[in-house]
């Protein structure tokens, strides 16, 4: 098994070489189409054999996916591997931490985030995998979470509040500006949060 991983940033071309028309099923070793290349150094002949796996993994919200080299893509059968919330209700707590389900946490997140983006942006269960104190949660959050939805969101507080909620995001009134800085007609003072 060779596992290759964010595969989908990579120079196809630069990876494999002339090695991408021999992971076809129908050219590897004794195959009915086996083809053969003799390697530029050493000069032996080399084929892929039939029991070689190999495994790509890539992140969907990454838009270089759509660039994908066709050659590629035709060489791969996709899986998708979404999000699994009940991998964190099947820990030892049950995926309760302080009274909080983050099972359904991480559902309602996700839920919020295809409502706003799409599908391709939910965030991942791994994260909030182990953690048993409400501390861990907070870092988790704090660390990876939320810095995850500014990327998403590039700084927009009021989209990444109607995604936590105001429990993680409250809204402010805007500051008055010095005396002679006004606004002008129609335009509005922007909320901080």
């Amino acid at each position: 098994v060779l596992l290759i991983d964010e595969i989908n940033r990579g120079n196809v071309a630069s990876i494999f070489g002339e090695l991408i028309t021999l992971l076809e099923a129908d050219k590897r070793a004794g195959a009915e189409n086996e083809l053969r290349i003799t390697l530029p150094y050493s000069k032996t002949t080399f084929t892929v054999p039939p029991n070689l796996y190999l495994l790509g993994t890539m992140n969907t919200a990454d838009r270089s996916v759509e660039a994908l080299d066709t050659a590629l893509r035709r060489r791969f059968t996709f899986v998708e591997m979404p999000p699994e919330p009940a991998a964190i209700s099947r820990q030892p707590n049950g995926g309760i931490v302080d009274g909080v389900d983050v099972a359904r946490l991480l559902e309602t997140l996700n839920l919020r985030l295809e409502t706003l983006l799409d599908h391709d942006h939910q965030l991942g269960h791994a994260w909030l995998l182990g953690i048993t104190t409400l501390e861990q949660l907070q870092d988790a959050f704090a660390g990876k979470i939320i810095p995850q939805l500014q990327e998403y969101f590039f700084g927009n507080w009021a989209r990444i509040g109607a995604v936590l909620g105001a429990g993680f995001v409250q809204k402010e009134p805007a500051v008055g500006l010095a005396a002679g800085f006004e606004p002008e007609d129609g335009e509005e003072l922007k909320p901080r949060y």
